[in-house]
């Protein structure tokens, strides 16, 4: 609707040359002219010079025609005159004549060629006109833009992948810097009750159980047997307090006796 309305409202005048004829447009109905293709637009604008160039001539051959009939005519009733009297007559006609039609050749000249400047104005706008609206203009500049609208995208899409390369780097040093396999890796060993339980105490353990080893790579089964429980530095000033207790009640218990 926009561009319908642009056409109806423009001073200049518009030819629609969509092209294919494929079905019909609103901006045929409101163009001036209409054409089927944009070969045929330029074909129709440039008629009217030609067409200028015909009349003109029709009008030097009517022209002409019309002049030698007056001649004739003269020629006619100067027969019927003296010799004399005739030729002064003829001769002041003639160049009266020759003056005339001086005259007329030169206005129809004149406006002639300012008909046809100003239709090569007028065709050149419309040139010009038809030129900033090709189709093939239009799809060649948006091949452009498509174009450097892939190209942006990609780049994007590079930047974006390398980016998520690097984070899920850092992520992967992460989660082997965390994993307990990679503590496996270093000589560790993770090992598992019959009932698939982390045994981390030793005391839970007893002689002539079943457990199992998991190590680097793979794992093996083993029986208990012989325990021995290691206490840390906490544990061992618990019982140290605990032995302290148990003596001092002892050391109570014998004053009372005596």
């Amino acid at each position: 609707e926009a561009v319908a309305r642009a056409i109806a409202g423009s001073e200049l005048p518009v030819v629609s040359a969509i092209g294919h004829e494929t079905d019909f447009t609103i901006a045929d109905f409101v163009a001036d002219l209409r054409a089927p293709t944009p070969s045929a637009a330029a074909e129709l604008i440039t008629e009217a010079q030609h067409t200028v160039t015909e009349d003109l001539a029709n009008l030097m051959h009517r022209l002409e025609r019309a002049t030698r009939f007056q001649l004739l005519q003269v020629r006619q009733r100067w027969s019927r005159l003296p010799a004399s009297r005739t030729e002064s007559r003829v001769a002041q006609l003639i160049r009266r004549l020759e003056q005339r039609l001086d005259d007329l050749a030169g206005r129809v000249e004149q406006r002639a060629h300012e008909h046809l400047r100003a239709l090569r104005k007028k065709c050149d706008g419309l040139s010009a006109t038809v030129l900033r609206h090709d189709p093939r203009q239009l799809l060649g500049q948006s091949r452009q833009r498509l174009a450097a609208g892939r190209a942006h995208i990609e780049l994007a899409i590079t930047h974006r992948l390398h980016e998520s390369a690097v984070a899920r780097g850092g992520l992967d040093a992460r989660l082997n810097a965390l994993s307990p396999l990679a503590v496996l890796e270093r000589g560790y060993a993770l090992v598992h009750d019959e009932a698939g339980r982390v045994v981390r105490d030793a005391a839970e353990l007893k002689s002539g159980a079943q457990v199992t080893t998991r190590v680097s790579r793979g794992s093996f089964s083993s029986r208990v047997e012989s325990i021995r429980v290691e206490l840390n530095k906490s544990d061992a000033e618990k019982n140290d307090e605990a032995d302290a207790g148990k003596s001092d009640v002892r050391k109570s218990r014998t004053g009372k006796k005596k």
